[in-house]
């Protein structure tokens, strides 16, 4: 019952991108708007995967990558890379919660900022609570007014509702900051799928909400100015309002200074010691229930690998799909030849992602997506249009295996591999909001060692097979074409009837009657 609670307490973005977006089962675009191209280069059909990636911008011959898919060693990255900063830091962040990880964090740029460090913080008003304008937060202008520290929110709630009042467009409220950034003295860069709050750190082997993601790290001059681009298009943009500023000794100040201290000595394998105050002891009940990270700064990451690799940037923008990460991926999959291997959390593709697979599948590519089921989802809504989508998606795409997870651990990676030479990693759905809405970063690698490694996870599940996870298959006849019912509908051999709860089932059918009826009013969502 847990895990359904969180799955109707999913995101409304999706909800309102798809409505918004106009009728069908596939996403059907409103008319692109004039923008200026994206910096890629020339692209013509046909083309070598290899001459594909070489369009992309902002090269870098030689960065060194470093993958973390456990949670306990990303979170530690965090904390290696925020104790060496000696310069400068810049941060952006879609979720950031008031729990041991959102409160250390900040106290730990905040001792940063002490030390002279100059740090630029950028959160999204609708991702993150903490930012929040209308409510304000004493953590957030505590943080803000240090001298050392510019504190940003982007597109506050007010500004968002207003303009989707004013010009009646439900989108404007959708388009957020989803990037998820970390650079420290422009060298050493942090990106992937990973928030800060605890379902994101927690060990998912010990808490079923817990996460399951993978985030890359860069150290690479030119890729770390790549991303700094991005972070300033978004922190200098006129969306971004400046946070107002607290009395320097309000006494938030000792309560980020407490949790940045416990987090520190626990990851240094001391317990932190209870003082008087009442925040203390629930800093150190918090870290009890993260065993793992206890004594973590000890261990030592991985060797890196060295790679080619490029940044793919798209901003925040409103219903305008050719941006350069939507456009990058889709060159990717024109040229590719033998695989294309997929982790997303949620899948909601627009009829142009379906015929450029089925293209793929026509030259024999073999294609792989691993996702959510309502088993493991976050997101009621996306699933509710997932689950209309496969059975046709399969029919469409011959090529294509669907796996989806039997567990209860969201599955949140965001990584695509191109012929086991070409690895994508970031923060980009295969979803409405971030193909038409949501500014999102992906590192594009060309490196047969680190694509093995970021398809490692997936495919050992894989291999692993049932209940850790279930390939979603339909009736083929002996030519190897879909079966229909009476109904005209996709016979289903194996689906989510066949391993989740009747109550799962029932819940999710409701949505979908809901949606379907919301559609005949374009820009109508029944969340809202």
């Amino acid at each position: 019952m847990a895990r359904w609670r969180r799955l109707r307490r999913g995101r409304l973005l999706v909800a309102v991108a798809v409505v918004a977006a106009g009728s069908g089962l596939w996403v059907a675009w409103p008319e692109r708007p004039e923008r200026p191209s994206p910096p890629l280069a020339p692209y013509q059909a046909g083309q070598s995967l290899r001459r594909t990636f070489e369009g992309f911008p902002q090269p870098a011959d030689d960065a060194s990558l470093r993958l973390y898919a456990d949670n306990t060693e990303a979170w530690v990255e965090r904390w290696r890379l925020l104790s060496g900063a000696g310069r400068s830091i810049d941060v952006s962040y879609f979720i950031l919660h008031e729990d041991i990880f959102g409160l250390s964090f900040l106290g730990h740029l905040l001792e940063r900022a002490r030390e002279g460090v100059s740090v630029r913080m950028l959160l999204d008003a609708l991702g993150t609570k903490m930012s929040r304008e209308l409510a304000g937060n004493e953590y957030l202008e505590e943080l803000a007014a240090n001298p050392k520290v510019a504190l940003r929110t982007y597109r506050p709630l007010w500004r968002r509702w207003t303009e989707g009042l004013l010009t009646l467009r439900p989108t404007a409220i959708v388009a957020s900051e989803h990037d998820k950034i970390l650079v420290v003295d422009a060298v050493r860069s942090l990106i992937g799928g990973r928030n800060i709050s605890v379902e994101y750190f927690a060990d998912p082997v010990r808490d079923e909400q817990a996460f399951r993601d993978v985030d890359l790290r860069i150290d690479s001059k030119p890729i770390a100015a790549a991303l700094t681009r991005a972070f300033e298009h978004q922190f200098d943009s006129e969306d971004a309002a400046a946070s107002s500023e607290a009395a320097s000794e309000d006494p938030r100040s000792s309560d980020l200074r407490r949790a940045y201290r416990a987090m520190d000595q626990w990851l240094h394998g001391r317990a932190p010691s209870v003082g008087d105050a009442q925040i203390d002891a629930e800093w150190l009940r918090q870290l009890q229930e993260h065993p793992g990270l206890r004594g973590a700064l000890d261990g030592k990451p991985a060797p890196p690998i060295r790679a080619e690799t490029r940044i793919l940037d798209s901003h925040t923008r409103f219903n305008a799909p050719d941006d350069q990460i939507t456009e990058g991926l889709l060159r990717l999959v024109r040229s590719a030849r033998k695989e294309i291997f997929a982790q997303t959390p949620y899948v909601v593709l627009s009829e142009q992602g379906v015929r450029a697979f089925e293209e793929a599948a026509a030259r024999g590519v073999a294609i792989t997506i691993v996702t959510n089921s309502p088993v493991s989802s976050d997101n009621a809504l996306s699933q509710a249009f997932f689950l209309e989508q496969w059975p046709e998606l399969l029919a469409r795409v011959p090529t294509l295996r669907l796996f989806v997870a039997g567990g209860q651990n969201n599955l949140h990676a965001k990584a695509v591999t191109f012929d086991g030479d070409v690895a994508l990693v970031g923060t980009y759905n295969l979803d409405p909001v971030s193909m038409a809405f949501n500014s999102e970063v992906m590192a594009a690698s060309w490196s047969r060692e680190f694509a093995e490694r970021v398809d490692a996870r997936a495919r050992n599940l894989i291999a692993r097979g049932a209940p850790a996870l279930f390939e979603y298959r339909i009736r083929r006849d002996t030519n190897g074409i879909a079966v229909r019912e009476d109904d005209g509908r996709i016979a289903v051999e194996f689906g989510p009837r066949d391993h989740c709860t009747p109550e799962e089932w029932a819940a999710l059918g409701a949505y979908w009657t809901v949606l379907k009826a919301a559609k005949d009013f374009i820009g109508f969502s029944p969340i809202l």
